[in-house]
């Protein structure tokens, strides 16, 4: 009997196993045939040789991941698509429980043409998923022009002093071939790239790395562009250099002499890029970026409102001396790891001579501000970053973000000046003189397992940022109470100056960690567990000293109501599950989370105090990716986060650094939750070159950190008596709301060769604060709705002719709650420009540009306009005209101003600050070519690199005599 049972078992073990083995399953990776690029996202068909009705469908993951499981052995034809790519069909026999195909190579597709000469219209734009391409050749630019004189002229993106916007979004990000260019300086990005090298521009939303890794979408994205450029010119030595002179005879306050010099090497060797770029001038160029690690600046001038949108941040107003150069570099090391770094150092003196005109009016007392005022500031800031990705098998990754920041900041200032009114009638005369420095720390790692099964994942990754920060600043404002009487004294009978020494080390550290899992459901679903931990620690030990006029501490103690030693750690732990559902190029992601915040923190001062408050909130994030068609597509997202108060809002102690308007931070203070809807639609008619973009943004914040504003208050600070025209402390509030939409059209006028982009769009604020006047509180609501227009005209004639023509204008109405309705405060401005840069008879060149501002305002009636306009004449030299020598005149007419309107909660302002006049000016300018292993300076030498086109109407010669040809419009990469 044993002997049958164990036979029959031994039977069943066989048919089982060999009934197991009957399935298998495939694997591969699809990559785009030229680039080597994954492609996520392809529709892979499959379905039975003998039963073809019987298909399935699979999309093709990270990086191009193919994983199908559940296979039944036999034999199957594999169809994989994706726009832009020749379809790619196969057989497969399954006869194993894994059938590996490899790395599968799909081919951009291509349309045949006869054996004629054919013209197609150069396609200007298309678009895959949320990503929108340009072709570069549609958008004609001047030889030596830059990428940022290409996206000048491209629909739906706007450059403004050196600021991209795509969308209705600022550009976070530029990637070049897929790798970071310059880390997070999009201006010296977009300045160091030559457009002549440019095959497209894409323009995306950049995923989080934590997102990249996990592929769940998790709302921390940003706006990113890619710059693709010629396969061809991966291989060389190419930039610009340039130095000019120039002498100004009208100044009083500035330099007489002007001077830049600079420019910017890229050598490109296949994976292997190295690009430096360099710029010292005393003409204002700044064109990298900052990193403010120590903290803003208050505004000059003081007055009412400080602290509400009256900050400053760097490039800060006036003119500065800049030195700065950088270095970017990334690699393949081998064929596991990728290296991407840079370094910047920055050094700037910027001096400014600034007037101030406020108005005060309801709900505030009315009252007229008006000061002069002085500052020079002195900024050296180094950092470093990297990314370092390591692919340790194919199942597993990591990758580690390095970052490094030290910065100096020197800012001398003083403000002179008087305020009047209901108020009565206030002396201002405020002088700072601080030193701070400082350094930030910054890593981060990822890393990614695939656990077997096709969709089964788990990410761990962590964060640290440590920071250390020292300020010491001497300053003296006036302490004096308002003249309310008829018989006003003089100004220096009404002067009585408070000296104040502040010594203010502070550091900080933020510890992060996260853990995610991913399930697959199906072919087309995911599920998700993520928990994260978050500890922010916080540490501020402020110190101020009453002192004489030598701001001596020597014997002195710190006063106790001006000092404290603060410290606040914030521990924050989330968990929650998540859904992804993606099919033929649609996505939804779908998150949720528990979220537990504990805030504890101990003050010492003359009041000890211990602050500990727990806070319980559910955050949620869902996105959904809608392809209508190849023309058309959505993307919603609909999200909630929390916001923790800085640690100096959170310090109970006075500020009286400037007397008249002394502030005070309020250790009660809770995170504030924001709900945030943001929308997007796209349209790309390929073949007419149209593109119609609409973005919706809407926000609402309860808990918002306002501020609360009391006038008339008496103050009783370690035993004096201060009566300020203004008294802060920052308050939660609910009711802030933020609104902003975007229409972009952008199309070409064939008949006259030119591109023309049209936008405009609906800004709406609404602003909460507490207004105490007399004791009687009351809530404020300051809102402001902006209705912007934009036009561009640019020329696509040819490299020889390039000129683009703009008119951008902004409606702006203020109002208060507490005001009358006669309160509204109504002001406009516009600017209409040009620039024109020709090349004509034997390389001589023309090159100028004109701008005509206004502001005007109807509520007080007021008019300020100027009129810039700069003028040069130059010649190409060398035998390839990659040089080139000109002279003329910066602000022909000199009537340059930096005039500045802003509003805020019972307040309008204009503010004029230092500009650069009129100057004449030589400069030279050299275009480095070197492409190609061959040394050719002539990118028509190289195959596939496009000869610019003579007719200059868009319209491209496409030849074949073999039936081989191309399209009119470059060919589309992966998306990443």
């Amino acid at each position: 009997m044993k002997k049958i049972l164990l036979s029959l078992l031994l039977v069943l073990s066989v048919v089982l196993s060999a009934r197991a083995q009957r399935s298998g399953a495939v694997h591969a990776t699809l990559v785009d045939a030229e680039t080597g690029e994954g492609i996520p996202g392809a529709v892979i068909e499959v379905a039975p040789v003998t039963k073809p009705e019987q298909k399935k469908y699979y999309t093709s993951g990270y990086r191009g991941a193919i994983g199908i499981d559940g296979m039944a052995y036999g034999q199957y034809t594999l169809k994989i698509t994706f726009l832009g790519y020749e379809p790619y069909e196969t057989t497969v026999r399954i006869t194993a429980p894994r059938q590996d195909l490899g790395t599968v190579e799909m081919r951009e597709e291509a349309t045949k043409i006869e054996n004629v000469v054919k013209e197609v219209r150069s396609m200007r734009t298309s678009q895959r998923g949320d990503t929108v391409s340009y072709n570069a050749g549609a958008f004609k630019v001047a030889g030596d022009a830059d990428v940022e004189g290409l996206l000048k002229k491209m629909p739906g993106i706007t450059v403004t002093d050196g600021e991209v916007s795509a969308q209705g979004e600022t550009v976070q990000k530029v990637f070049v071939d897929g790798k970071e260019f310059f880390g997070d300086d999009v201006t010296s990005a977009i300045k160091s790239l030559p457009a002549q090298a440019v095959d497209r521009i894409e323009v995306y939303n950049k995923l989080s790395d934590q997102a990249e890794f996990s592929g769940m979408d998790d709302g921390e994205g940003y706006k990113a562009i890619n710059i693709v450029t010629h396969k061809d010119m991966r291989q060389g030595q190419f930039g610009k250099m340039y130095a000019g002179y120039g002498y100004d005879f009208d100044t009083e306050t500035e330099a007489r002499n002007k001077y830049i010099v600079g420019g910017n090497v890229n050598i490109f060797s296949g994976s292997s890029r190295v690009s430096l770029i360099a710029l010292f001038n005393n003409i204002n160029q700044q064109n990298f970026s900052f990193e403010d690690i120590l903290g803003v600046a208050g505004s000059a001038g003081g007055g009412r409102g400080r602290g509400v949108g009256q900050y400053m941040v760097r490039p800060q107003s006036g003119v500065a001396s800049v030195n700065a150069f950088g270095i970017n570099y990334s690699d393949t090391w081998g064929k596991k790891v990728t290296f991407q770094g840079s370094y910047f150092f920055n050094g700037t003196n910027t001096k400014n001579y600034s007037t101030v005109d406020k108005w005060y009016v309801l709900p505030s007392p009315i009252d007229t501000l008006q000061t002069v005022g002085y500052s020079r500031t002195l900024n050296y800031n180094n950092r470093f970053n990297a990314r370092i990705e390591w692919k340790i098998s194919d199942n597993q990754s990591l990758m580690i973000r390095p970052g490094l920041s030290f910065q100096t900041n020197d800012p001398y200032s003083w403000t002179k000046g008087s305020q009047r009114g209901e108020s009565g009638y206030t002396v201002i005369d405020n002088l700072s003189d601080a030193f701070r420095n400082g350094y930030n720390i910054r890593t981060s790692a990822i890393y990614r397992a695939k656990l077997g099964k096709p969709g089964r994942t788990i990410t761990v990754d962590g964060f640290l940022n440590y920071s250390d920060r020292s300020r010491k600043q001497n300053s003296y404002s006036n302490i004096a109470e308002p003249f309310t009487g008829n018989q006003r004294p003089s100004d220096d009978e009404l002067t009585d100056l408070l000296y104040q020494r502040v010594v203010n080390p502070t550091y900080s550290y933020r510890l992060d960690g996260n853990i995610t899992y991913t399930e697959p459901v199906s072919q087309t679903a995911q599920l998700s567990m993520q928990y994260r931990a978050s500890y922010n620690f916080q540490k501020s030990d402020k110190q101020a000293y009453r002192t004489g006029d030598d701001f001596n501490i020597d014997g002195l103690l710190p006063d106790p109501l001006l000092s404290n030693d603060f410290r606040s750690g914030y521990f924050t732990n989330r968990i929650g599950p998540g859904f992804r559902y993606a099919k033929e190029r649609n996505t939804f992601v779908a998150n949720v989370y528990y979220q537990r915040s504990n805030l504890s923190g101990k003050v010492e001062n003359k009041n000890s105090e211990r602050i500990r408050h727990s806070y319980d909130n559910v955050t949620y994030f869902m996105m959904g990716q809608l392809n209508l068609n190849r023309e058309n597509s959505l993307r919603l997202f609909v999200f909630s986060s929390t916001d923790n108060p800085s640690v100096t809002d959170l310090q109970s102690v006075y500020d009286v650094s400037d007397a008249q308007y002394i502030s005070r931070g309020n250790p009660l203070l809770r995170p504030s939750y924001t709900h945030r809807v943001n929308f997007h639609y796209v349209n790309s008619n390929v073949e007419k070159g149209r593109t119609f973009m609409w973005m919706f943004s809407l926000q609402n914040t309860s808990n918002y950190i306002a501020r609360s504003i009391e006038y008339g208050k008496e103050l009783e600070i370690d035993g004096a008596v201060y009566r300020p025209l203004q008294y802060t402390e920052p308050v939660n509030m609910d009711g802030y709301w933020s609104l902003r939409t975007h229409l972009s059209y952008g199309f070409p006028l064939n008949f006259m060769r030119c591109n023309l982009n049209v936008m405009g769009g609906v800004n709406y604020t609404v602003v909460p604060s507490r207004v105490v006047t007399n004791g009687v509180s009351a809530r404020n609501d300051a809102d402001n709705i902006g209705y912007d227009a934009r036009v561009v005209l640019g020329s696509n004639i040819s490299e020889n002719v390039d000129f683009t023509l703009s008119w951008d204008g902004t409606y702006n109405e203020a109002t208060n709650s507490l005001a009358s309705s006669a309160g509204k405060n109504r002001y406009f401005n516009h600017t209409a420009s040009a620039s024109l840069k020709l090349v004509f008879w034997k390389g001589f060149t023309f090159t100028g540009n004109a701008s005509y501002t206004q502001y005007v305002g109807f509520t007080n009636n007021y008019n300020d306009e100027f009129l810039l306009c700069n003028l040069y004449l130059g010649k190409k030299v060398f035998r390839s005209q990659r040089g080139e020598i000109s002279v003329g005149v910066n602000d022909v007419f000199n009537q340059n101003r930096a005039f500045v309107r802003t509003t805020g909660s019972g307040w309008t302002q204009n503010a004029l600050n230092s500009v650069i006049g009129r100057y004449y000016c030589v400069q030279f300018v050299y275009n480095l070519r070197h492409f190609g292993k061959r040394g050719s300076k002539n990118v028509r030498d190289y195959d596939g690199v496009a000869e610019p086109r003579k007719n200059g109407d868009g319209v491209g010669m496409s030849r074949s005599s073999s039936g081989r040809g191309f399209r009119g419009g470059a060919p589309h990469p992966p998306l990443r």
